[in-house]
């Protein structure tokens, strides 16, 4: 009996009722398999026997659990998948149809709208970030983002979500996977489009097939301060990467001045993030203090 087709890898985390709902979407066909590596739950898992799963014992993160499930899955095409994402019906014969138009392309970009229908294009097809978009990311500013109205099939899109993006085993492994410095998450998704780019690979939109998406994350759970630590080492990471050494210390100078202001502003506005504006000051606070580090002092995860 032949193989499935594609291979959807989900890396869960403390999220067992989206979880639940991505496993109940999923099509019971054995063109399509299901892997989910599990990075820590709440309570034990339990899955149908269909579906494959992982069990690393610790949280590798979110790149390094890509990897892992992308080694135990055995589709020539790979659908990444946050836990929050449900395939609507026919989208994953879509990307099947896709790939298959498009011998071209690394990847297919599947179209994400909210539980409303309403488009998700602004967040999930941007471009690359320049360096001043770096720049505006250190003062947390959504920035550079993608479209109001989602473009026409078929379009490149230079920086997906790694949300839900179908890519061809072979470019995967060609790129390497993603780089699991990026830990727990953030900035790994693009760090890959840019090596993509870089590589001449290209990611193409293809809205035939449609995923509704929650727009959940990891934030309760990991806690704002953590959040912030992570984020902004993932940051620097990502400037000193591909922005080289200048890139990297002009946003390592900027992220202490625009958690200053975040600090300094927290009076005057609500906390949005955090559960309160007390441990939005001390989320801060800590990361304040992990930007200010010597950089031998800070714990770089390599």
């Amino acid at each position: 009996m032949a193989g499935p087709e594609l291979s959807g890898v989900v890396v869960h985390w403390h999220a067992e009722e989206d979880l639940a709902a991505l496993v109940e979407a999923w099509p019971d066909d054995p063109r399509f398999e299901l892997v989910v590596v599990d990075n820590g739950a709440s309570r034990p898992l339990w899955l149908p026997d269909r579906i494959r799963l992982v069990t690393p014992g610790r949280n590798l993160g979110f790149a390094a659990g890509v990897n892992r499930g992308v080694e135990a899955a055995a589709g020539a095409a790979l659908l990444l998948l946050n836990p929050d994402v449900r395939p609507e019906p026919g989208a994953l014969p879509a990307l099947l149809a896709g790939l298959a138009a498009h011998p071209e392309a690394a990847g297919l970009v599947p179209q994400l709208t909210g539980a409303g229908g309403e488009s998700q294009s602004r967040w999930q097809l941007r471009p690359l970030p320049r360096l001043r978009d770096l720049l505006g990311q250190a003062f947390f500013l959504d920035t550079p983002a993608g479209p109001a109205t989602p473009p026409a099939a078929g379009t490149a899109i230079a920086q997906p979500a790694a949300a839900a993006l179908c890519l061809r085993r072979t470019a995967f492994a060609a790129l390497g996977g993603f780089d699991e410095r990026y830990f727990p998450a953030w900035f790994e998704d693009v760090d890959f489009a840019r090596r993509a780019a870089a590589a001449g690979r290209r990611f193409l939109y293809w809205p035939a097939a449609r995923f509704t998406h929650g727009l959940g994350g990891s934030l309760e759970q990991l806690g704002y301060g953590r959040f912030l630590v992570a984020y902004t080492r993932n940051l620097r990471h990502y400037a000193r990467r591909h922005h080289g050494r200048g890139g990297a210390l002009f946003v390592g100078l900027t992220l202490p001045v625009a958690l200053t202001a975040r600090l300094l502003a927290l009076p005057l506005r609500p906390a949005r993030r955090a559960p309160s504006r007390a441990a939005a000051a001390r989320g801060l606070l800590a990361a304040l203090a992990a930007n200010l580090a010597p950089a031998g002092g800070r714990k770089e995860r390599r």
